[in-house]
């Protein structure tokens, strides 16, 4: 039987997204990253590229890993997007804000 991952510390985990302040584009933290990520996808779905170039968000996947983790449902979904660059990328992940437990 398969066990649950869990954050060990819930509620501390949680608490990390909390906005303490306004969001602020040129604040980097892990914490500012997380409320940037999930202001977005309240908006509509994000891919990867857009979450790197409009918002700033420089390794997208680690922060929504940590996003899961704290029980949010993001889903992934794969598409074919161009970067600013115009250059055309396969595969690029797409990520849908289905809800969270504690929400």
């Amino acid at each position: 039987m398969a066990k649950k991952r869990t954050p060990k510390n819930k509620e501390a985990a949680a608490s990390t997204t909390a906005p303490a302040k306004p969001l602020n584009a040129n604040d980097t933290s892990i914490n500012n990253q997380h409320q940037i990520i999930l202001s977005a996808l309240r908006e509509r779905p994000q891919s990867t590229i857009a979450l790197r170039h409009v918002y700033g968000i420089m390794q997208p996947a680690p922060r929504i890993k940590e996003l899961r983790d704290m029980d949010y449902r993001i889903d992934t979904v794969r598409v074919v997007e161009y970067t600013p660059d115009n250059i055309k990328h396969h595969a690029v992940a797409k990520y849908v804000l289905r809800g969270a437990s504690h929400e």
